[in-house]
């Protein structure tokens, strides 16, 4: 398959790979996500504004990245007290499905202004023919 269907495959599975909706303690939320492709890598950026970076887990396995974290409550009013509640709190967990190509064990993350953002760099493809000789 090519690069650019592998990618396109990426970007269809972003919301539809399996994740988990609630735990069994607690609803479990999606944080917002882009995924974006740059020449030499893939870019994934999640908005997760006051999370501990300390307790971010991210990892790598049979072409999915996971993405696990959690937002502590940090209430200023008893709950019956609010009139707008929008933030998310508790555990999140994000699934994404990896096309081939990547290269994760040189993967990268920074955490900035509220914004994980993964860096998953490509394979280098070689660029010179090679030629193979089949022995007889």
């Amino acid at each position: 398959m090519p690069y650019e269907e592998r990618f396109k495959t990426l970007l269809d599975n972003v919301f539809s790979g399996p994740r988990p909706l609630f735990s069994l303690s607690e609803k479990i939320w999606n944080p917002p996500t882009d995924v974006y492709e740059v020449e030499k890598a893939i870019i994934i950026m999640m908005e997760i504004a006051g999370v501990d970076e300390n307790v971010l887990n991210i990892s790598a396995e049979n072409n999915l990245l996971i993405i696990r974290g959690r937002r502590e409550e940090n209430r200023q009013a008893p709950k019956q007290n609010y009139h707008l509640m929008e933030i998310h709190y508790g555990p999140f967990e994000r699934v994404f499905r990896l096309p081939g190509g990547l290269d994760v064990e040189e993967m990268e993350a920074t955490y900035k202004l509220g914004f994980l953002t993964v860096t998953i760099p490509k394979r280098k493809r070689c660029k010179s023919q090679v030629k193979i000789d089949v022995k007889g």
